[in-house]
């Protein structure tokens, strides 16, 4: 029965690797197809099915992958980095800008006007009839000085201000 098994292993190696021969012309073209997954799993069945190759060599091409694997992860985090900083101005300088009445990108003068008007509107002073009322222009005054600092920041630094 070992027999049996053993011929039947060594014709199955030997299709294998006559059919990989054909359909791949070239030990090395099946790297090109883009799939990671597919390349590796390619040249894990390679190792396998090449018992010329030394442990040395076998050694060198895991490590060769292994770094081939890294720059592709790295190049794929650096592009989602890229893409995700790209991707629009970030949420809260939008809502600063509705928050104004505005939409974003208006230029700074009038953020500036916009930001006076509805101050003046709304300062705690002028709308102290009742606590409710001063509690309310309180928290909006609150709300109109950090879009607008908000605002400020973004447009002489370019960055946002987390505090």
């Amino acid at each position: 029965m070992d027999q049996i098994f053993d011929r039947f292993e060594r014709l199955f190696k030997s299709w294998v690797a006559g059919s990989a021969d054909e359909l791949f012309s070239g030990a090395q073209s099946h790297r090109s197809s883009g799939n990671s997954d597919f390349d590796a799993a390619m040249d894990e069945l390679d190792d396998y099915l090449d018992t010329s190759r030394t442990e040395t060599q076998a050694r060198e091409r895991e490590k060769a992958r292994r770094a081939q694997e890294e720059a592709a992860r790295r190049a794929s985090s650096a592009s989602s980095a890229y893409s995700r900083a790209s991707s629009g101005p970030p949420a809260a300088l939008v809502q600063a800008y509705r928050s104004l009445g505005l939409a974003y990108g208006a230029p700074f003068s009038e953020v500036k006007a916009a930001y006076k008007r509805l101050l003046m509107q709304n300062h705690p002073d002028r709308n102290s009839a009742t606590p409710d009322q001063l509690k309310r222009s309180t928290e909006i005054s609150v709300q109109l000085n950090a879009a607008y600092h908000r605002i400020e920041t973004w447009n002489s630094t370019g960055k946002m201000d987390d505090s």
